[in-house]
């Protein structure tokens, strides 16, 4: 089971999805350093055109990665045809634990194009400190276990349908649809407060505390310990419904 779970990541890690995914990050950094170097020549050297603002805003857009963890499940899952001497639960196991080694890679070059690719763009006005470095990895590794809740959906998703594109449906309704309404009736003008108290429990809830550690709200063990709690229960559900499918 081990050996079949470091083939599948690798196969998927060479795969033409995999590489996509990878350029479209090495996009996403490119495009950020553009994006403050556009501001500054437009409206000169003001608040949020240096390099170390770049780190503060990618806080923001872990919210991309978690929305895109269908697609990371997916490349693993492939054909999701069952490899022989395996039982059903060892087999969803396997793909689950190679999608969270492909997650991991994904996140580690992330981190490394970012930081290159920022330091070429801003070589010159030396605004990286070892201070925003730090904040920065510190808020990344509290996201991490919201991402793997994230692969955790994907994953029961994709085994628990035999149609992809209602595994997809599904995870868009779950992350997207319902809880941006749980926290719509929470907000004002609603403010209902059962979905006040669910709010505080949700994944994206939970993601927009990452960025501010000032914030009397941030809870960071509610945030990891729900990250690791979403992904025991989704795993748990998508072995069970996977076991029942024909």
């Amino acid at each position: 089971m081990g050996q079949y779970i470091i083939n599948e990541f690798r196969k998927a890690l060479k795969s033409r999805p995999s590489k996509i995914y990878i350029i479209a990050i090495a996009g996403a950094c490119l495009l950020a350093n553009v994006a403050v170097l556009a501001f500054r020549a437009i409206y000169g050297s003001n608040e949020g055109t240096f390099a170390y603002n770049i780190l503060v805003y990618a806080t923001w857009c872990f919210v991309i990665p978690y929305y895109s963890c269908i697609f990371i499940a997916d490349i693993v899952y492939g054909e999701g045809r069952i490899q022989p001497g395996l039982s059903r639960t060892q087999f969803y196991l396997s793909k689950l634990s190679a999608s969270v080694l492909l997650a991991m890679a994904f996140l580690l070059i992330t981190v490394v194009t970012l930081f290159i690719v920022t330091l070429l763009f801003h070589l010159s006005d030396g605004t990286i400190g070892h201070t925003d470095i730090f904040d920065f990895l510190e808020k990344m590794v509290y996201a991490i276990p919201l991402w793997l809740a994230g692969i955790g959906f994907a994953n029961m998703f994709l085994f628990g349908f035999s149609d992809r594109k209602k595994a997809y449906l599904f995870y868009f309704l779950l992350t997207v649809v319902l809880e941006r309404g749980i926290m719509l009736l929470a907000a004002e003008p609603f403010r209902l407060e059962p979905f006040r108290l669910i709010r505080t429990v949700t994944v994206t809830q939970l993601f927009s505390l990452i960025p501010y550690p000032a914030d009397p709200a941030r809870n960071i063990p509610l945030t990891v310990s729900m990250g690791f709690f979403y992904l025991i229960v989704s795993s748990g559900i998508g072995i069970y419904r996977y076991n029942r499918r024909k």
